[in-house]
């Protein structure tokens, strides 16, 4: 098995064979971020090869409605929007004011204002409180156990819709014998056993088909008619 060194290696070589990500600067910006914002801070930007693939998906479904829980600042939003194409809307949930505003920054700066929506709030209550269905959820906001809002999520998703659920990193961190940091300092001190429940859930519902994609770690369903 490939050392995280040589992981990183190999996500380096595949990055290069597309050229300059444009939206490298918000991801520095957001790691940066992270640091001065303080304990409560979650902005962590998705891995740029997960960002790009979330831009391909939704080009490859054609999706045009697209929610994301937890935008941070706005990275993948950008890759979703820039891969969904000019008739799409992005609609990004982030519970900090100060994020709100820099994805709507970062939109403005890259010419996607007109795609890309932030809305503040939590993602239960904002979730509760949106109409119809969507195409495309991109789900960033869950760690370490199963979201409150779940059953909404899928609710909100159209039948034969695309659900994209990052932070799956936390599987395999649960099952080696030495995960790479204290992971109950995050996620509390049950996080194995939380973190694999969350995952037979998905994989027991019978209105999705979920697979599990190592390496960026994404889970992936699609609604079932």
């Amino acid at each position: 098995m490939p050392s995280e060194d040589e992981h990183a290696r190999i996500d380096r070589y595949l990055l290069e064979l597309h050229g300059p990500d444009p939206y490298s600067d918000v991801y520095s910006a957001s790691e940066t971020h992270r640091e001065a914002h303080g304990a409560d801070c979650e902005v962590y930007p998705s891995n740029p090869l997960k960002a790009r693939l979330l831009g391909t998906l939704v080009r490859t479904a054609a999706s045009r409605r697209i929610l994301e829980i937890g935008g941070g600042l706005g990275y993948s939003a950008l890759w979703l929007a820039n891969g969904a194409g000019t008739a799409a809307s992005v609609e990004t949930i982030d519970r900090f004011p100060e994020h709100v505003a820099l994805i709507e920054e970062y939109a403005q700066r890259f010419g996607l204002s007109d795609r890309v929506n932030a809305i503040e709030g939590e993602g239960d209550e904002v979730l509760r409180q949106l109409q119809g269905r969507y195409d495309f959820i991109h789900d960033d906001g869950w760690f370490g156990k199963e979201p409150s809002y779940l059953d909404r999520m899928i609710e909100l998703l159209r039948p034969g819709g695309t659900l994209a659920i990052s932070n799956w990193f936390l599987i395999e961190q649960s099952i080696v014998p030495e995960p790479d940091k204290d992971w109950s300092r995050f996620a509390g001190p049950d996080w194995r056993q939380t973190i694999r429940a969350y995952a037979e859930t998905l994989a027991s519902r019978s209105d999705l088909d979920v697979s599990f994609i190592p390496r960026p770690w994404l889970a992936l369903a699609v609604r079932k008619p």
